[in-house]
């Protein structure tokens, strides 16, 4: 296999395809972590959608690092997997205390950071500074394990071993993140997990995958856990033109705001859950059928919703504080909220 070639071929597309994605075409450090941080486990079309609010809202790295927790997951809510946006901002007031400001250069000091680890090191270092690094997310992953046949298992650190040593064996000396950055285009647009489109690949000839016949073979997919179905029942409890919400407490969510709800693996059982829940917030049922249907997906956790109109159980007054607040419909879009309430927010307004 020419190496040579295959880097060069793989350039020449990139710079032919010329994506235009908003956090393209710059070096500033503070915009490229953002978005690399967004685009774990979320697709580029998500992330085109948020991403430039999210910047607009926080700018830099300072601003980032003074904001409040909550302020920082309203502008990240939709996208789940909130460990990140939190890590974000704890990285964001370690480089503000230790790093004056500045998002440090050195691969090592930022893999020290929280959120960052091998990949997001050595991806900001390579996009933002020209380190001569390579950097191998689930795209990377598959287009190099097609390439090169490579055995392993997908996000094995076996693979992602001989993934990295073939990478950085064919990182040119200039621009080294513009061929990081093809790699993954390839992996989003052609040389997708299922059905690649060989034919549009501009590195097929050097594919032992593909003269195989059979690419999608590599790498060895894991096995997905089996999908867990649970019940869940929800409160819309309004007064004044003001919903009901309480800020969840686990580690799935924790901090963002919900309505009161009970879970279960069952109807029947999440409807108790959830009258359990609502005597202890000074709330009940008021009998009436539901008022609508939804469902989510978390995971491998599928989500079926039942959401009922709740109300003031009798002359008690829901518990203050911080834990709970009334809002004000308009206010949901700019508040903490995960899609799962939204959902739940939805389905109460369609049944008017």
């Amino acid at each position: 296999m020419r190496r040579r070639s295959l880097t060069e071929n793989l350039l020449a597309w990139f710079r032919r395809e010329d994506r235009r994605l908003p956090w393209r075409g710059t070096t500033d450090p503070y915009r490229i972590w953002v978005s690399e941080v967004m685009l774990q486990q979320t697709t580029v079309g998500a992330v085109e959608k948020r991403y430039e609010a999210f910047v607009a809202r926080f700018p830099d790295v300072l601003s980032l690092a003074r904001a409040r927790e909550e302020s920082v997951l309203a502008a990240w809510s939709g996208l789940g997997y909130y460990a990140r946006a939190r890590n974000l901002r704890r990285a964001a007031r370690i480089i503000r205390l230790e790093h004056g400001g500045r998002i440090p250069r050195d691969p090592a000091v930022l893999s020290s950071l929280p959120g960052f680890g091998d990949y997001m090191s050595a991806a900001v270092a390579s996009l933002a500074f020209g380190a001569r690094l390579p950097a191998a997310e689930a795209n990377v992953e598959r287009v190099l394990s097609r390439v090169f046949a490579l055995p392993g298992t997908a996000g094995a650190r076996e693979l992602s071993e001989r993934v990295l040593a073939h990478a950085r064996a064919l990182l040119p000396a200039d621009r080294p993140g513009d061929f990081t950055a093809a790699l993954m285009d390839l992996g989003q647009k052609v040389c997708t997990p299922r059905r690649p489109v060989c034919g549009a690949c501009p590195i097929a000839a050097d594919c032992v995958a593909r003269e195989s016949g059979d690419p999608e073979s590599w790498p060895r997919r894991r096995a997905k856990p089996a999908p867990v179905r649970l019940s869940l029942a929800a409160g819309v409890a309004e007064e004044g033109g003001r919903l009901f919400l309480v800020r969840r407490r686990s580690t799935w969510l924790d901090g963002l705001w919900e309505f009161p709800c009970g879970e279960a693996d069952s109807d029947p059982a999440s409807r108790t859950e959830l009258e359990r829940r609502l005597v202890t917030l000074g709330l009940e049922l008021t009998g009436e059928p539901a008022l609508g249907t939804a469902r989510h997906a978390v995971v491998n956790r599928r989500i079926e919703i039942t959401v009922f109109r709740a109300r003031r159980r009798g002359n008690a007054a829901p518990p203050g504080g911080a834990r709970t607040r009334w809002f004000r419909p308009g206010d949901l879009a700019d508040a903490a909220i995960p899609t799962l309430t939204r959902k739940v927010a939805a389905a109460a307004r369609r049944s008017g």
